[in-house]
C-alpha cells in the first residue's frame, strides 16, 4: 500500500495488475448497480414522500380496485422522488423500468438487513408488502440506517482520467530526470539569472512526501532547502523487519543527499519557529560532534518563497501513566532501540536465576519474555516478526533453547477488528492468522496504565451466551451519534518484560506553532492543518495563498466528499509528487484555481527566465490552463501476518481487483516491497537481507 515518488513504477504496478484487471472486467462484481445515498438525501426523499402523501390523500381500503389505486399512486409517488433526486441519486430510468416490471432492480450484494423505509404512505403499507419492486425501491433509499458509521460508497468504476494524468505524468517526469542528468555531472550550470531568480522552496521533513517531493521537483526551476532533524528517508512499512533483524536498516534508507543530487542545501535541524507573513523559519541545529565539540548548536533562519511543510506524526500516548516509556516503531532509531531491547529481553529471560525447571522459575522465565503490543494496524506486522524471530531462535540446536515454550506475544487492540482499514474477510483472517501462530490476542482492549514489568488492560465483557458486549447503561450525549453506550469492563494487570505502543498518532509541537499563524478555520478538530484541494494551508492574507502548503500526517484533505484521505505513506507519496509537479510547472499559487502562467501571447515578454513555451503547450494539450486538485489514486494495501502469510488487497481506485491471504499473498507482499524500494541499490540490499536470515538466520547480536 505505499506509493512511490518515482512515477515509472506506477507504470510498472499497472502493467503487472493488467491480466488481473482483464480477467475481473468479467466479474458480475464489477458491474454492480449503484443505489446507496447519503443520510442527507434519505431526508430530502423523505420529506418529498410525505408532501406526496398529504397531497395525494391516499387512503387503504379492503377492495381490490382501492389496493390497485393505492398501488398505482405509491408508484407514482415514489418514481416522481427518484425523478427529481436523479442528478443525485440513480438513474432513474433502471428504477422506472423496474417498477413497471414489477421486479426488483439489479442491486449490490450487501452483509446488511434490508428494511422497509420510514417514509412511505401510511396508506400504502398493504401495498409494500406485495409489490416487491416497492418494496426494494424504498428499501434501498434507507439503507443508510444500518451502517454504523458512514454511507457506503458506490462503485464508481475504473478512475479512467485519473489513470491517464498519472501516465502523462510519468511521462513528464522521465523526461525531467533525463533533462537533469547534464547538471547532475556537472556537464552544464546554471546561468547566473537562473540561479538568482529560482523560486526557494524550504521543505520540512524527510518522510514520504517530503521524499516524493524531492524526487520529483525540477531544480532547474526551485531552489530546493530540505530541513530535516533526519538525514535520510526510511522504508517505514520494513520497520518492524528491521526491528528483528530480518534485514538491514540502511538497506532501507536513502539519504536525503542522495534523492536528488540536485538539491541546493540540505540543513539537518528541526524547525521551531515560523513566521507566516516574513516567510521565514528559524531552525535550531542538530547537536554534532556532542564529545568533540561545547556549548548549543545555533538557531539559523531561513527565508522561503514555497514552505512545505512535512513533518509527520507522532506516538499519541496520552492520559495513559507510563505510556512514555513504552518502546515506538516509527524511525530508524525507534527499530534500533527495539532490536536492542528484545535481545536484552532474551539475554534477560536466560539469566542462571531463572534457568530452573521450577514453576516459579518457569513463570517468571516467561514473564521476562512476554511482549505486549499496543495498536492492531501497525502492531500486526510487528507480532508476526517477532513470532518469525522467536521460532527461529527459540528451538532446539537454536540460538535460545532453555525458552521453547516460554516466548510470549501479546496484541491488545481497542477495537473489534484488527487492521481495521482492510476488508472484513480479511480482518478475519487477520485474526485467525495470529491465533493459529500462537499470537494471543485481545480485542475492545485499552491499555491504562504501563509500569515496570507489568501493564494494566481494561477490556470490555462479553455476554456468556450471546458473545455480546455487555453494557451498563445508555445515556443521551450532544455526539453526532446520539446515544454514547457504557460497557461493563473487566480490569487486569499483564506480567510482562516489554510493551511497545503502535497506537495512536498525534500533530507534533511545530504543526500547533504554524496553526497559530494561520487563518482560525485551518485547525482541524484533531490538530491537523485543514488543507484546500490544491495543499495549500488557509492564510490570513490572501496575498500569501500559497505560500504554505502542508503534506503528510499534519496535513487533514477533503477530496469534496466529506471523508479526509487517511494518513498513510501512500497518500502522502502521490500528494507530494502532485505538489512537485504543480511547483515545477509554475502554476501561480495565489489564484483559485491556480493558473498556468504565460499562456497569454501579449504577456510572454514579461515572464520569467523559466518560462518554458514547450511545456506550456504541452500543458494546454492536456487541458491543464488551471491545476487539477489532487486526486488519490488508492493501489490498495498490504500486511505481513508472520509465519510466510500475508493479506493482500489490491485495487486501483475503488475497484477491487485481489483480496487474498495466506502464503500466496506473502509472495505478492515480497514482491512488491522489493519493487517499491526507492532506488537499485536498496533492492539489492534488501534481498541480500532475506536470503541471508533464510540461510544464517536473523542476527540478535547487540551493538
Amino acid at each position: 500500500m505505499i506509493a512511490r515518488s518515482l512515477s515509472p513504477i506506477l507504470i510498472l504496478d499497472l502493467l503487472l495488475a493488467g491480466p488481473v484487471l482483464i480477467v475481473s472486467s468479467f466479474s458480475p462484481t464489477l458491474h454492480i448497480s449503484n443505489r446507496l445515498f447519503t443520510a442527507h438525501q434519505h431526508r430530502s426523499a423523505s420529506r418529498l414522500f410525505s408532501t406526496t402523501e398529504s397531497d395525494s390523500e391516499v387512503k387503504t381500503s379492503s377492495d381490490d380496485d382501492d389496493h390497485s389505486h393505492d398501488d398505482e399512486v405509491l408508484k407514482r409517488g415514489i418514481l416522481a422522488g427518484l425523478e427529481q433526486f436523479a442528478d443525485e441519486f440513480v438513474d432513474a430510468e433502471v428504477l422506472e423500468s423496474a417498477a413497471k416490471a414489477q421486479s426488483p432492480p439489479p442491486t449490490a450484494e450487501l452483509d446488511v438487513d434490508l428494511v422497509d423505509a420510514d417514509f412511505v404512505l401510511v396508506g400504502g403499507k398493504s401495498a409494500m408488502e406485495k409489490d416487491e419492486a416497492l418494496k426494494m425501491i424504498s428499501s434501498e433509499l434507507s439503507i443508510w440506517k444500518n451502517l454504523r458509521k458512514k454511507p457506503l460508497k458506490a462503485e464508481t468504476g475504473l478512475p479512467l482520467g485519473i489513470i491517464l494524468q498519472r501516465t502523462w505524468d510519468t511521462v513528464e517526469d522521465v523526461w525531467a530526470h533525463v533533462r537533469r542528468i547534464p547538471f547532475e555531472k556537472g556537464w552544464v550550470e546554471l546561468s547566473e539569472e537562473a540561479e538568482v531568480t529560482r523560486k526557494t522552496v524550504v521543505v520540512l521533513g524527510s518522510g514520504w512526501a517530503a521524499h516524493a517531493l524531492m524526487k520529483v521537483s525540477d531544480c532547474q526551476k526551485l531552489r530546493l532547502i530540505v530541513v530535516s532533524p533526519s538525514n535520510h528517508f526510511v522504508f517505514t512499512p520494513m520497520l518492524a523487519s528491521a526491528a528483528v533483524g530480518t534485514v538491514e536498516y540502511r538497506s532501507m534508507t536513502e539519504a536525503v543527499r542522495a534523492a536528488n543530487p540536485m538539491i541546493d542545501q540540505y540543513i539537518e535541524g528541526k524547525a521551531e519557529h515560523v513566521n507566516v507573513k516574513e516567510k521565514y523559519v528559524e531552525v535550531k541545529l542538530n547537536s554534532l560532534l556532542d564529545e568533540l565539540r561545547e556549548g548549543d548548536p545555533p538557531t539559523i533562519r531561513v527565508d522561503y518563497d514555497h514552505l512545505v511543510v512535512s513533518v509527520g506524526s507522532r506516538v499519541d500516548d496520552r492520559g495513559v501513566p507510563g505510556a512514555d516509556k513504552a518502546l515506538r516503531l516509527k524511525t530508524c532509531d525507534d527499530a534500533r532501540k527495539l532490536r536492542t531491547a528484545v535481545g536484552e529481553c532474551l539475554e534477560y529471560a536466560s539469566r542462571p536465576d531463572v534457568r530452573g525447571s521450577s514453576p516459579e522459575h518457569v513463570e517468571e522465565r516467561t514473564k521476562r519474555a512476554t511482549f505486549l503490543i499496543v495498536g492492531g494496524g501497525t502492531g500486526v506486522e510487528l507480532a508476526g516478526e517477532l513470532h518469525d524471530l522467536f521460532v527461529d531462535v527459540a528451538k532446539e540446536h537454536g540460538t535460545y533453547p532453555n525458552l521453547i515454550g516460554n516466548t510470549k506475544v501479546i496484541l491488545a487492540h481497542g477495537g473489534p477488528d484488527l487492521v481495521p482499514q482492510f476488508d472484513e474477510p480479511l480482518r478475519k483472517e487477520a485474526l485467525r492468522s495470529l491465533k493459529d501462530k500462537g499470537i494471543e490476542v485481545i480485542l475492545n482492549t485499552r491499555v491504562t496504565e504501563v509500569g515496570d514489568g507489568f501493564a494494566r488492560l481494561s477490556t470490555k465483557k462479553k455476554d456468556p451466551t450471546t458473545g455480546e458486549l455487555r453494557s451498563d447503561q445508555r445515556e443521551e450525549t450532544v455526539l453526532p451519534l446520539g446515544l454514547t453506550v457504557k460497557y461493563q469492563r473487566e480490569e487486569t494487570m499483564l506480567p510482562l518484560g516489554l510493551t511497545v505502543w503502535c497506537a495512536g498518532t498525534a500533530p507534533v509541537p511545530f504543526v500547533n506553532e504554524l496553526l497559530s499563524q494561520l487563518s482560525p478555520e485551518a485547525r482541524y478538530q484533531d490538530g491537523r492543518v485543514k488543507v484546500d484541494q490544491w495543499m495549500r494551508a488557509p492564510v490570513n492574507d490572501t496575498a500569501l495563498l500559497g505560500s504554505v502548503i502542508v503534506l503528510g500526517d499534519a496535513a487533514a484533505y477533503d477530496e469534496g466528499d466529506g471523508e479526509l484521505l487517511p494518513a498513510t505513506a501512500q497518500v502522502a507519496g502521490q500528494a507530494g509528487a502532485y505538489v512537485a509537479r504543480i511547483l515545477s510547472r509554475g502554476f501561480d499559487l495565489e489564484t483559485t484555481p491556480p493558473l498556468l502562467p504565460c499562456i497569454d501571447p501579449d504577456l510572454q515578454d514579461t515572464c520569467d527566465v523559466f518560462y518554458d513555451p514547450q511545456l506550456t503547450r504541452w500543458l494546454q494539450f492536456r487541458g491543464l490552463d488551471f491545476s487539477p486538485p489532487f486526486k488519490f489514486l488508492n493501489l490498495g494495501m498490504l500486511a505481513y501476518t508472520g509465519g510466510g502469510e500475508a493479506l493482500s488487497q489490491v485495487q486501483i481506485g475503488d475497484v477491487p481487483l485481489l483480496s487474498i491471504g495466506g502464503s500466496v499473498s506473502y509472495l505478492l507482499w515480497r514482491s512488491v516491497y522489493l519493487m517499491k524500494q526507492v532506488a537499485t541499490r536498496n533492492r539489492v540490499l534488501v534481498t541480500f537481507d532475506w536470503w541471508k536470515s533464510q540461510l544464517f538466520g536473523r542476527d540478535i547480536t547487540r551493538l
